[in-house]
């Protein structure tokens, strides 16, 4: 029978070898580029005026390898402080990027936290630098969002008669807790693992009590869009409750714009709301100041300029500011899909509809009247309502093209209503 080799590799005996750090940035990789452009090309000495070590205390971690890993960690997909360091310990890019320092997750943490202003400065410069290799069009961009957890509990999130509730039921849970435990010491059921059990317990507890009590004395109330109070979160009060595809999350909308050249961030921006539409302008400005920073004023304005965004970013408002700065906007509304039946045939809309001022009414395709039923109002914008009747309705010829479905048709209680905003800026089906 035949005799083979083994080794003991297969048995989890750990080897150790002559690693070349250098020859582990392979040219053309992600890990390379990071490397070259921030030792080389991109000054960090924003970082700096926060270091106060030159005479006296430890030698820190540089800001350029600081800098390195916390990139590489969120380009492996590390949203973490501890995450990041787990990557530095274990894998071999990551220590070639760092000089294979040992670098604790409250370093990485202090200088994320901490460096926020100095971040966007950096943006800039990188910025500055795709648009000297030519990378950044100026011309076409794009904004969209997406929905970014953060490290904060939904358990703590509510108004503040909700918090001052929930600091109730952790006070009796304390003091049932308490109670407990007394009786069996006063039995002579306890030991030392079940003291310890006790201490841990009410440690959590009273940390508990202490941080939503703290939160709540010096608690300022947000309010939503309509001034009505929304509710805060105790850890994270910056963040919002926010629908993600996976459902709510406590967290974050992540909003970029990307120029069409080469796909370059041009600026980006996280905010505590789930209404993206909002935050348009500011993008808009951000994008801009940003454009003019890294190429004048002047390429700015003589350049043509086109914004596309999502439904989502539909209002007046914003296509209002597009129009002020001279930019076109291609912004979709939120009944674009509902102009389109299932046979993707385009259905009537509200300028099909003939408006007769003198009995305040429309007549519809088919000749037949819609009359004034009243007004509402929609989103904050006042609308009236006309509706058609519903004989004319059912017996109309060409009422597939009013609906999206044969089977809204089979549904149909009452003519179909066409509702038209008071202004006039904006009609609808």
């Amino acid at each position: 029978m035949a005799r083979y080799k083994h080794t003991d590799i297969e048995y989890g005996q750990n080897v150790f070898l002559q690693v070349n750090l250098n020859e582990q940035l392979i040219p053309g990789t992600f890990e390379y580029m990071l490397n070259e452009i921030i030792n080389t090309k991109i000054d960090t000495s924003v970082f700096d005026l926060k270091y106060k070590n030159d005479k006296t205390g430890a030698r820190a971690i540089p800001p350029k390898t600081l800098l390195k890993l916390v990139i590489y960690g969120y380009f492996r997909g590390q949203k973490s402080s501890r995450g990041i360091w787990e990557l530095n310990k274990n894998n071999i890019t990551a220590k070639a990027l760092t000089g294979d320092m040992n670098i604790h997750w409250t370093t990485i943490a202090d200088f994320i936290s901490g460096n926020s202003e100095e971040f966007k400065e950096m943006f800039v410069k990188v910025l500055a630098y795709c648009n000297e290799l030519g990378l950044v069009g100026g011309e076409t961009f794009a904004i969209d969002g997406l929905r970014l957890p953060s490290n904060a509990s939904m358990s703590l999130t509510g108004k503040k008669e909700q918090l001052e509730k929930r600091l109730r039921v952790y006070r009796r849970m304390a003091e049932k807790h308490l109670a407990r435990h007394q009786k069996k010491d006063g039995c002579g059921e306890t030991d030392e693992e079940t003291i310890k059990k006790f201490e841990k317990r009410q440690k959590k507890l009273n940390r508990q009590m202490e941080k939503l009590s703290g939160f709540i004395e010096n608690m300022e109330k947000k309010e939503g869009k309509r001034g009505q109070e929304i509710q805060s979160n105790v850890t994270d009060n910056e963040s919002a409750i926010i629908l993600s595809p996976s459902g709510y999350i406590q967290g974050y909308v992540g909003i970029a714009v990307s120029d069409k050249k080469e796909q370059i961030i041009v600026s980006a921006q996280a905010f505590g709301s789930a209404n993206e539409g909002k935050h348009f302008i500011e993008m808009l400005e951000q994008s801009e100041e940003n454009i003019i920073k890294i190429a004048g004023e002047k390429e700015w304005e003589e350049k043509p300029k086109t914004f596309l965004a999502d439904k989502n970013y539909f209002c007046e408002r914003n296509l209002n500011a597009c129009e002020d700065r001279g930019i076109d906007s291609v912004i979709p509304d939120s009944q674009t899909k509902r102009r389109f039946g299932t046979d993707k045939e385009k259905r009537y809309e509200a300028e099909d509809f003939i408006y007769n001022k003198t009995e305040d009414s429309y007549k519809c395709p088919n000749g037949k009247k819609l009359l004034y039923k009243g007004e509402d109002s929609i989103d904050g914008n006042e609308v009236k309502y006309y509706r058609a009747s519903l004989t004319d309705c059912r017996a109309c010829p060409v009422y597939l093209k009013c609906i999206r479905t044969k089977k809204e048709r089979n549904m149909l209680d009452k003519g179909k209503n066409l509702v038209i905003r008071k202004s006039n800026d904006f009609d609808g089906l």
